[in-house]
């Protein structure tokens, strides 16, 4: 069973991590198998807006992205992606970022320009492939048009929750739905 950390604050209000919580609840006979957090991987990745977009001069599949990503000045993002298009707004891993696919995000230069940061495809930021139509898992990943630009993508993308994986057994089947977990925190 799964349940989602901002269900259960829904109900009760707690002061624990999700993994202390799921740690107490294993010591109290309510075993957690897993704690999920698909945000993980995802702190410096913010939305982003393609201003202009411009074909490298070294390169016949480079293009220079002008991003407004909600700072005071814009910034220098290369990318050969073939999906892009001036006012697409699109996830944007900033210097520093560390994806969830290991992927370490730092400035640098690409045939003499220099980007400070990565667009990002759906399978760099990880997400579940079999949900989203063939054209969201090639290439960038497309925001809708009026998503908000600065904003992280982990709020945007519904990520920014802890799932707590449950292996309950049929004793306690009092444990089996949201209430049941709520009564068991309350008492802990």
């Amino acid at each position: 069973m799964q349940v989602s950390i901002k269900w259960l604050k829904d109900y009760i209000d707690f002061e624990e991590t999700p993994l202390e919580l799921a740690d107490k609840l294993t010591m109290a006979g309510i075993p957690v198998e897993n704690v999920v957090d698909p945000g993980e991987g995802l702190e410096k990745v913010i939305t982003g807006r393609i201003e202009k977009l411009e074909k490298h001069q070294d390169s016949d599949h480079l293009q220079i992205c002008t991003m407004n990503v909600g700072a005071s000045e814009p910034i220098i993002i290369v990318t050969g992606a073939s999906n892009v298009a001036e006012g697409q707004v699109v996830p944007v891993a900033m210097v520093g970022a560390h994806l969830p696919n290991g992927l370490k995000i730092s400035k640098g230069k690409l045939r003499g320009v220099m980007s400070y940061g990565m667009l990002c495809s759906a399978q760099e930021l990880k997400l579940d492939l079999e949900k989203l139509t063939d054209s969201q898992k090639n290439g960038i990943f497309i925001l809708p048009p009026d998503t908000l630009v600065g904003q992280p993508v982990t709020d945007i993308l519904g990520l920014d929750d802890v799932v707590l994986e449950f292996e309950l057994t049929a004793n306690r089947g009092d444990c089996f739905s949201v209430w049941g977990l709520v009564r068991e925190i309350a008492v802990l």
